[in-house]
């Protein structure tokens, strides 16, 4: 009798967490392929990372830190921060190109991405402002949420990403996203195996030969916020072999895997490609948070700029109708805790994991700005130097009238001390009190609204000027 109620049980238990199963849980999908039979790389969302058919005169892209729910509510206010500040007509907001979003960063990234307008009134009640921790201890203290323990395909990350999807993305792929228009969201994890940044873009699909458009919102944001240890990672099918010896035009070429010094970058993404087209090598991607390679979601705009320096095309189309550049990084990192240093003893698990992660970070970061700030210049340049070959005479003389910047927007440049320290000590949870929305939202807002050099670049109406010289 003992033992058939326990067998009742087990069935009533496994009944129940199969309900639990979602269609989040699916894997992704093999590429399509065209009327020719072709594989479509160029169907996948993200394939151009700079639109050939922008027409703004600013270059503007952003970077969402990661930090959790104190990095999400940073970003949003600096999101309102730019619908703020005017350009011409229009918004500093309207005139982004592409946000790279990763972990924390990634919730109002595609919150913002997939709602647009509709964000500013909804992205508290959908996410800021509900206890997401306590989905977090559901998912490890409910036993209809263990269908993690008794399947091997099934993670605790899987059943976050439906929560995800039920507070905010309610079914929302990537092919949603699309059709919404620029600018690109990039959402970033980590390929856990080669410890290298991971974006949710048609290129690295594309390596893969999967459907990034069929793919689910809510799973990308939830492997970009696979926190290791507490997190299971999403993983993803190599399907490469569907696509024989066809590569995305976009993919990195062949004999970057031998370069080195100054292009090791181009090297590791080009290594990684080599990786992902022998399915036999590597049949699966998985994929955890994005900060353990990233955590300024920066590495993936180095990229864009890499890729302008190789295609001349690339750099001709840009430098016609551009005039500024600005890279904006939103980062809501905490400041690492000052009373480690004053303990006698050193330890526990969160202690340790939160010491040295944001050390590496922090390392990862400093490299990561100075990068970024040499590429901006260098992109700043040759965008004169390509519209000087072409001017007529004329133009000659404004031929160098593009300009841009590098503008890393931080907690740490708050500058009331105890509000500084206080909302760098938030933890790195998703669950934090009103109050400290509050104010997070408040300091992005003016992080943006008060910088200097972003003032000073948006201070005369490109167009404006642009028609006047026309003119002449």
């Amino acid at each position: 009798m003992l033992g058939m109620a326990r067998s009742l049980c087990a069935a009533l238990m496994l009944a129940i967490l199969g309900a639990c199963q979602g269609p989040g849980d699916t894997l992704n999908a093999p590429l399509v392929r065209g009327a020719d039979g072709a594989a479509d790389f160029g169907a996948n969302y993200g394939f151009e990372l700079v639109s050939s058919g922008r027409t703004g005169e600013h270059l503007v892209l952003l970077a969402f830190s990661g930090g959790g729910k104190r990095s999400a509510a940073f970003a949003h206010g600096a999101l309102e921060g730019m619908r703020r500040m005017p350009v011409g007509r229009t918004t500093l907001l309207d005139q982004v190109d592409y946000i790279s979003a990763v972990s924390g960063g990634s919730f109002p990234a595609v919150h913002y991405g997939l709602y647009r307008e509709d964000s500013f009134s909804t992205f508290r009640e959908d996410f800021l402002d509900r206890d997401i921790n306590a989905y977090i201890y559901g998912t490890y203290l409910l036993p209809w949420h263990w269908e993690w323990v008794v399947r091997s395909d099934v993670g605790t990350n899987d059943r976050m990403a439906r929560v995800y999807d039920t507070l905010m993305f309610r079914g929302a792929t990537f092919g949603d996203l699309a059709r919404r228009g620029p600018p690109l969201v990039s959402v970033n994890a980590t390929d856990i195996a080669n410890g290298v940044p991971f974006p949710f873009l048609g290129t690295t699909f594309g390596l893969i030969c999967s459907d990034l458009n069929a793919f689910p919102l809510a799973r990308a944001v939830a492997a970009s916020n696979g926190f290791p240890v507490l997190f299971s990672a999403i993983t993803l099918r190599n399907h490469a072999d569907r696509c024989g010896t066809a590569r995305p035009r976009t993919a990195p070429p062949r004999e970057w895997s031998d370069l080195d010094g100054e292009a090791e970058r181009r090297a590791q993404f080009a290594r990684l490609a080599e990786r992902y087209a022998d399915p036999a090598r590597q049949p699966w991607v998985h994929l955890l948070d994005g900060g353990i390679s990233d955590n300024l979601a920066l590495r993936g705009l180095l990229y864009i700029f890499l890729r302008l320096q190789d295609e001349p095309e690339a750099l001709r189309s840009l430098a016609s109708r551009t005039r500024r550049v600005i890279v904006i990084s939103v980062d809501g990192e905490a400041a690492q805790d000052p009373q480690i240093a004053r303990q006698r003893s050193f330890g526990g698990l969160s202690q340790i994991l939160g010491a040295v992660s944001g050390t590496q970070i922090d390392a990862y970061n400093f490299e990561t700005r100075l990068v970024m700030r040499r590429q901006v210049a260098d992109v700043v340049e040759r965008l004169r130097a390509e519209r000087c070959r072409t001017a007529t005479r004329v133009e000659q003389r404004n031929c160098r009238d593009v300009d841009g910047a590098f503008v890393h927007l931080s907690l740490a440049d708050v500058g009331d001390e105890s509000l500084r320290t206080r909302l760098q000590m938030i933890p790195t949870g998703l669950t934090i009190p009103r109050a400290d929305v509050d104010a997070l939202l408040e300091q992005g807002i003016n992080a943006v609204t008060g910088n200097a050099r972003i003032r000073e670049l948006l201070a005369a109406d490109v167009s404006q000027l642009s028609a006047a010289r026309d003119a002449r």
